[in-house]
């Protein structure tokens, strides 16, 4: 059976455990504040919030370019000069991480590594490619491994409740109108991945304590019967004690695997501190 390696990009919120475990190699994405630029997880979270608060600017982000993916894959295929290599990137309807990968790899021209568009963000990503890394296991080919992790993303649901919008508006992906609306009435707006890209969707009301358990049974109640694994992700803000308290309520229903895992500075620029969010595999596509 051939040698398989998966990869992605820190976009994905892969905790080091599991890539350890795995064996998953990260490209970092980059986060900049102000004049400064830094690998994501390089600098705490912390950092992010406290440069939003202080000087009321959006932290950036930028994607891996191009001449760093070609740097990161020729290493990878020094070390693993036989391996097919298997790389899931960020959604490219959400970042240009994707389209930067395909041209260093048309540049490298080396047929052995494969690029799969996730459709998906975050823990959405880190929960696809714990499943890939079984997937890789069973499969007898890298084309049959391709074929059976797009699949599961076809499978995968991805949603996320910021605790406030302040910072989708800051980065302009909800007017200040919205913004104004969903603070005065104690909204929590649920954004879902629908086709690569965040969509909006049903309002909650009250705060992350009251309404997180709605989103869980929720979110549960459109997979169908699928209890294989789930994810919770969150950021800096969110109670630990409350994550606990959905993490045993997802047992209680039934789910062989609940992972969880805090999210990187990328997507704290866009989610902001407090918010969580799940992803899983629903039965059907």
């Amino acid at each position: 059976m051939e040698k398989m390696i998966l990869t992605t990009e820190s976009g994905s919120d892969v905790p080091q455990v599991m890539a350890d475990e795995l064996g998953i190699r990260i490209a970092p994405m980059h986060v900049i504040l102000g004049d400064e630029s830094y690998p994501d997880r390089t600098i705490p979270v912390a950092d992010v919030f406290a440069f939003f608060k202080r000087t009321k600017k959006m932290p950036t982000t930028s994607a891996v370019n191009p001449e760093e993916y070609a740097a990161f894959f020729l290493k990878l295929r020094e070390e693993n000069p036989e391996a097919e290599i298997i790389h899931i990137a960020y959604s490219s309807k959400a970042s240009c991480t994707y389209q930067n990968a395909k041209i260093a790899l048309d540049e490298l021209k080396d047929a052995r590594i494969r690029l799969i568009d996730s459709e998906t963000v975050s823990s959405g990503i880190a929960l696809l490619l714990w499943k890939s890394a079984q997937v890789i296991q069973e499969a007898q080919s890298a084309d049959q491994a391709v074929e059976l992790i797009r699949g599961l993303i076809r499978r995968e649901r991805v949603s996320f409740l910021p605790d406030t919008l302040e910072y989708l508006r800051a980065g302009g992906r909800v007017s200040n109108a919205a913004y104004l609306g969903t603070s005065l009435l104690r909204l929590k707006v649920l954004i879902n991945m629908v086709d690569g890209r965040l969509v909006a969707s049903k309002k909650y009301r009250g705060d992350m304590e009251k309404v997180s358990f709605q989103y869980l049974e929720d979110f549960v109640k459109n997979l169908g019967t699928n209890r294989d694994a789930i994810i919770l992700f969150y950021a800096e803000g969110f109670s630990l004690s409350l994550l606990e308290r959905l993490k045993d309520r997802c047992r209680q229903m039934g789910f062989e695997q609940v992972l969880s895992t805090d999210i990187g500075c990328v997507i704290s620029c866009h989610g902001g501190p407090g918010v969580m969010g799940l992803a899983a595999f629903a039965d059907e596509a």
